[in-house]
């Protein structure tokens, strides 16, 4: 599930010729010394904060990349790197498009063996996308554009869509494209075997104790081969609920990489030549959604007033230090096909006041609940600025603070939806439309539509964009700023910060390079096809 504070990071390795991909989220662990492996030098070494959820690869949808990303691949890769992004082989080796972009035909790569030892081919490909397709969770929505899948020889099949999408972008996909074995899943119910991985990549899932540690191993098979340049041999994530303990780790050397230290104690580590703290651009933003359903956010003026009380500039400059950068509009800057939005409604208490007398609301007897994440330092001292902000015009902020699925499923309903919830996104596809099929849709399939706003207009036009990316790119872009303006003027959410996520790895590992597209970790050479 995606939720905030969930992040991508694309390391290259310099040294040791070693990718790896960094995914930071938010949540629960525990770790103690006496549950976790012995760690030696032939093994790469992950504190994180929480565990997985969802061992299926057709639904993972969060921190299950962390390790699934290492035993699963996609059809191509999205190179993020270049500009524009490009799409690179993955398990396929090649493919062509029709011109009006409703047919779709991959050549498969050959001698491509799953872990439990089932050849990759056209069959396979066909069973995961339509069991995919049925399947109701996850990412698996992203295929729901495949009307049919015609298999036209052991190595290449056909892909028959319903409307002309950019259908790389879905076959390289950070979630729901991964390719894995029907012998993992139980047909009669359609179901995970449970504790069961098997997919193509350079890694196998060799253990897991629940909130403890998850191991895997090297898979002697994989298809791209193995080098001493690639020499780990197992990678070792530690559940590590405390983000104390994840920076002891990193500093004493028990973690090669640490997930997820706020910012306030990256300073910690300013003089320590061991440690390296990297800033790497993502595609993750954060902001705060406005229930438009539930008063007094269900009033314009009035979220035109927080809106206006929200100070950008503090959040960016003291709050979030070197770790964001000050939002220019609902998507990141660095997301392809992003444009800049005409106007922002930006800090000022002068234009507020005015916004207030507009929504005629007494703002004596006005409370207004901001739900954020508990485990997120940044989001408790943002909430603070905006209280503070919000006493000067005589409104009273209630602070709920709370782990990400508490909030979040509250916040589904709108009987104890509150007013506003810190969100942030990463998108399962490489498009701007990710945000706005997710967040402000009315035929979302996950809701995260926790704005509970709808206009038929903004999902019209996110569907055309969607459509035109592949054949017309430039309308497309056209499109998607013609919808950030609607949103807000509309007021649904208010921007705050587009995020830089600090890499904090030891000193050996150097030259880092950032690709982000995708949520997961990593650790082999990507640069062989």
């Amino acid at each position: 599930m995606k939720g905030p504070g969930v992040f991508l990071k694309f390391i290259k390795v310099s040294k040791l010729n070693v990718y790896v991909f960094i995914a930071l989220a938010l949540g629960l662990g525990s770790w103690s010394c006496s549950s976790r492996p012995i760690k030696d030098k032939n093994t790469f070494v992950i504190a994180t904060y929480d565990d997985v959820k969802d061992w299926d690869p057709a639904t993972a949808f969060s921190l299950e990349v962390l390790p699934m990303s290492n035993m699963y691949e996609p059809l191509l890769w999205f190179d993020a790197s270049t500009t524009p992004g490009k799409v690179l082989p993955g398990l396929a080796t090649s493919y062509t498009k029709s011109n009006d972009g409703l047919i779709w035909k991959f050549n498969l790569r050959e001698n491509v063996f799953f872990h439990d030892g089932k050849e990759f081919n056209a069959e396979t490909v066909k069973f995961v996308v339509e069991r995919n397709k049925k399947l109701n969770g996850g990412a698996s929505y992203i295929w729901d554009p495949v009307e049919k899948i015609v298999i036209n020889s052991s190595h290449e099949v056909t892909f028959f869509l319903s409307s002309p999408v950019p259908f790389d972008k879905i076959v390289s996909s950070q979630y729901g494209s991964w390719m894995y074995s029907p012998n993992i899943i139980n047909i009669s119910s359609d179901s995970l075997l449970n504790g069961y991985g098997s997919g193509t990549g350079p890694y196998q899932l060799k253990k897991w104790v629940r909130n403890k540690h998850i191991l895997l191993e090297k898979f002697d098979k994989y298809w791209r081969g193995w080098t001493t340049l690639n020499h780990y041999n197992s990678i070792l994530i530690q559940v590590v609920s405390e983000s104390s303990t994840r920076l002891q780790m990193i500093q004493s050397g028990l973690a090669d990489y640490a997930i997820l230290i706020p910012a306030q104690l990256l300073n910690i580590l300013d003089k320590n030549p061991d440690i390296i703290v990297t800033y790497l651009d993502s595609w993750t933003n954060e902001f705060y959604m406005l229930n438009t359903k539930k008063p007094p956010t269900d009033n314009l003026w009035f979220r035109r007033a927080l809106a206006s009380s929200f100070d950008r500039e503090t959040v960016d400059k003291h709050i979030y230090k070197n770790t964001g950068v000050r939002a220019k509009g609902l998507i990141p800057q660095s997301m392809p096909l992003f444009q800049e939005p005409d106007s922002l409604l930006n800090f000022d208490l002068d234009r507020a006041r005015i916004y207030l007398e507009k929504s005629k609301i007494n703002t004596n007897n006005t409370t207004i609940d901001f739900s954020f994440v508990s485990t997120y330092e940044e989001y408790r001292l943002t909430a603070f600025m905006l209280l503070d902000n919000l006493r000067s015009l005589g409104l009273s902020l209630e602070l709920k603070p709370g782990l990400w699925s508490t909030n979040w499923d509250k916040a589904k309903n709108i009987e104890t939806a509150p007013n506003i919830i810190s969100m942030a996104w990463w998108p399962t596809v490489a498009s701007p439309s990710d945000w706005f099929f997710s967040l402000y849709n009315t035929q979302t399939p996950i809701n995260f539509n926790l704005s509970h706003y709808g206009n038929s207009i903004v999902d019209s036009l996110t569907q055309r964009a969607w459509s035109l990316e592949s054949i017309d790119p430039e309308a497309a872009m056209s499109l998607y700023k013609q919808i950030q303006h609607i949103l807000i003027n509309d007021c649904v959410v208010i921007p705050s910060v587009d995020i830089k996520i600090p890499s904090v790895c030891r000193s050996s590992i150097v030259g880092l390079k950032n690709n982000p597209a995708y949520s997961s970790v990593f650790v082999y050479d990507l640069g062989k096809n």
